[in-house]
């Protein structure tokens, strides 16, 4: 029995994936002194026991009889605890610490935790929700997959299948599938006695390791191994250029070569992904995982991640979701954009130095993220910064006056704090407003000179495009020297604004002053179509 839990995590207790019938997604594997455990849960029943919080009740299957050793269920029940969260809950207070003493951030987090814990609770889910090996393979197949969630768990499930130990399980479940792979002390002192297909793929990929892996870069006292080169993109290639040669080299025999040919299919044939988990696996050898530091983490993505055949991102996620580093944080498109564009802070490093605790400040901005992709309706007023502004789907809004205009978290947002005060020139639409230009052989519609040099003159960071005096579009000064133009960046805020006019057309005016000559945004729904 799970305690303690807020009732809108009742949808949050998936035990399988769906278009994969029969395959467990929740997966337990632990070693005692003396016990080797490892099971699944099978079944969850929410019960909701007060107005806010409820207690899930799980039926789990392990290889050992949990019921006659109860220091052996309580550990088991801990695992399940990680897995969805429950063990270390993020609370407001939590967010709060993790803003070191910066009242505005503060101020701003508040303000998007109130549409946040409205939908998830007074608490965030937080823990170890994957064990291990398990984070590794599971994040190395959630980098760049071809259709999202379906290409990760197809992935996942390949992996599984292929190198891990199919288990029997009992007649009223032997429709399931389980399979059981090393676990991450098991895979530092290569102890694969139980796990002979895993030890099979682990002695090519030394091979691999040793011919291809040869960089290294200081880290820890020791160092990090890198390729001098990236692998083909391609299986083709990967196979004629790696695995063929090191056969023909006498350095990789048939079967071994097959090994890590059929990783590469795991993977959904990508040779690059392939890499990250190699190496991931590898560096075991060479780092222990569970000693990083916060400090130890920032240098390794800021400095020792740039090596090839290592993605920083996939690291950090397992770290943080494997690993429970409360300090860790991915950096993908949506935490960058919400560090960039909502907290107003441009480098990775100076967000790492401004926050601590910053795997659980990443819940929360993976939930607003994951709402913003949704449009759901309760966030659908917030964080337009984050999300992309043009036809092309290329460029992040950022903060703008539109955008910002109709956010309901402006009057506490550090990014719009910044822009308040910089100048915008506001133009009407009409033909004479374009031209076309030519950069790196490619033709671009920008605004028309005398407006570029206005704006530039007059030190506009934007130039606002209004129909009928309505904001409708933000272009923004990007490139350099004879590959300067103002880009547009944002034509789908305005989409939404119908009679919002403002009196500064054919002006240069602050951000600050042309969003408050436009009508109370508070006021408008901007989910209604008029």
């Amino acid at each position: 029995m799970l305690d303690d839990i807020p009732i809108q995590w009742g949808q949050k207790f998936e035990l399988y994936y769906p278009d994969l019938p029969g395959f467990p997604t929740v997966y337990v594997h632990f070693t005692t002194e003396n016990h080797r455990v490892y099971g699944f849960p099978i079944t969850a029943n929410f019960n909701q026991t007060t107005d806010k919080k409820g207690s899930v009740e799980l039926t789990f299957i392990s290889n050992i009889d949990l019921d006659s050793e109860p220091d052996l269920k309580e550990l088991a029940k801990t695992e399940l605890e990680n897995r969805f969260g429950v063990s270390d809950k993020v609370s407001w207070n939590d967010i709060k610490s993790s803003c070191n003493g910066n009242q505005q951030y503060e101020d701003f987090l508040k303000s998007l935790w109130i549409p946040i814990s409205a939908m998830h609770g007074e608490q965030l889910p937080f823990g170890r929700f994957y064990e291990e090996i398990y984070s590794i393979i599971r994040f190395v197949a959630a980098w760049n997959p071809k259709t999202g969630r379906q290409s990760e768990m197809r992935m996942l499930y390949n992996f599984v299948s292929i190198f891990g130990e199919g288990i029997k399980i009992d007649t009223k479940w032997d429709h399931l599938d389980f399979f059981l792979l090393p676990t991450y002390e098991d895979v530092r002192s290569e102890n694969f006695s139980d796990f002979p297909k895993f030890n099979e793929l682990f002695e090519a990929m030394k091979i691999i390791w040793n011919e291809e892996f040869t960089v290294e870069t200081p880290f820890k006292g020791g160092v990090i191994h890198s390729m001098r080169g990236a692998w083909p993109d391609k299986k083709d290639g990967f196979m004629q250029k790696i695995t063929g040669r090191l056969v023909s080299s006498g350095k990789m025999n048939p079967t071994q070569k097959t090994h890590i040919d059929r990783l590469v299919d795991m993977f959904n044939r990508s040779p690059p992904r392939t890499s990250y988990f190699v190496w991931s696996i590898m560096s075991i050898k060479d780092t222990d995982y569970k000693s990083w530091s916060k400090d130890d983490f920032v240098k390794f993505y800021l400095d020792a991640s740039s090596g090839v055949g290592i993605s920083p991102k996939v690291v950090a996620c397992f770290l943080q979701q494997g690993f429970e580093k409360e300090e860790f944080i991915p950096i993908d498109t949506w935490v960058g954009a919400f560090h960039e564009h909502a907290l107003g802070i441009k480098e990775q490093k100076d967000f790492f130095e401004a926050f601590v605790h910053l795997g659980k400040l990443e819940r929360l901005i993976w939930i607003a993220s994951q709402a913003n992709k949704t449009n759901i309706k309760s966030f659908f007023d917030t964080l337009w910064c984050t999300r992309f502004g043009n036809n092309g789907n290329k460029q992040l809004r950022g903060a703008n006056p539109i955008s910002c205009y109709e956010c309901k978290l402006r009057s506490t947002c550090p990014g719009y704090d910044l822009i308040s005060q910089k100048n915008v020139l506001v133009v009407e639409d009409d033909p004479s407003v374009y031209e076309t230009i030519t950069i790196r052989q490619k033709e671009i519609t920008t605004l028309a000179n005398i407006h570029s040099e206005m704006a530039i003159n007059s030190n506009c960071i934007f130039i606002c495009v209004t129909e009928g005096n309505v904001p409708k579009k933000i272009y923004q000064l990007t490139g350099r020297g004879a590959n300067q133009y103002w880009r547009l960046d944002d034509e789908f805020s305005g989409y939404l604004l119908k009679s919002q006019t403002t009196n500064y057309v054919g002006t240069v005016v602050t951000v600050k002053d042309l969003v408050d000559s436009l009508p109370d945004a508070s006021g408008f729904n901007f989910m209604e179509i008029t």
